[in-house]
C-alpha cells in the first residue's frame, strides 16, 4: 500500500491482479484492508483497481495479454462481457478470454507463447471455425495490438458490435 502513492493506477492493477491470480490474496481482503487504512498515502490510487474486482465474480488476468484485453473490454461504451467463457460445440469444447453475450461475440488475445507451435493454431481455427457454425463472431488481437494500439482494438470491438446488433 506504501508503494501504490509512488505508482501509476496501471502498475498498481498490473501488481493487484498478479497477486489475486497467484490466490496470494483475494479480493475480500484487498477491499477489507483498503477500508481499513484511509490515513495511508498511496491507498485513494489503490481503492480506485480494487473498486473494479467484485469478490463474486471477478476473475483476475493470467497474464499480461489477459490484462491488457480485459482492461479494453471494460470500457464503458462496450456491453457487459465474461471472463474465461466455457464454450462447448460439437467438435471441440474449449474456454475462450471473454465473451459478449449482448453481440454473441468471442474476443481471444493472441500472444506467441499460446501459439508457438501449428497444433496450437491449427486447434484456434478448428475452435474459430465451430464458433462461427454456431453463430458467434470471433475477434482475436495480438498481443503488440492491445499493447500500441488500444484504440485501434476498441474502435474493431465497437464497429462489430454496431453490425452484431443491427442483425
Amino acid at each position: 500500500m506504501s508503494l501504490a502513492r509512488d505508482l501509476d493506477e496501471a502498475t498498481i492493477e498490473s501488481l493487484v491482479d498478479a497477486l489475486l491470480a497467484r490466490k496470494s490474496v483475494s479480493v475480500a481482503e484487498l477491499v477489507d484492508v483498503v477500508r481499513r487504512s484511509d490515513d495511508v498515502p498511496g491507498v485513494p490510487k489503490l481503492r480506485r483497481v480494487v473498486q473494479h474486482r467484485t469478490p463474486d465474480a471477478y476473475q483476475p488476468p493470467t497474464s499480461e495479454l489477459e490484462r491488457l484485453l480485459y482492461r479494453l473490454l471494460d470500457d464503458p461504451r462496450l456491453p457487459a462481457h465474461t471472463r474465461q467463457m466455457p464454450m462447448s460445440y460439437q467438435k471441440v469444447d474449449a474456454t475462450v478470454d471473454a465473451y459478449v453475450d449482448l453481440w454473441r461475440l468471442i474476443v481471444e488475445g493472441d500472444g506467441r507463447r499460446w501459439h508457438t507451435r501449428r497444433a496450437d493454431m491449427a486447434r484456434d481455427r478448428l475452435r474459430d471455425n465451430e464458433a462461427t457454425a454456431h453463430g458467434y463472431a470471433v475477434l482475436r488481437f495480438t498481443y503488440e495490438q492491445l499493447r500500441d494500439e488500444p484504440a485501434m482494438c476498441l474502435d474493431t470491438l465497437l464497429r462489430t458490435g454496431r453490425v452484431r446488433q443491427a442483425s
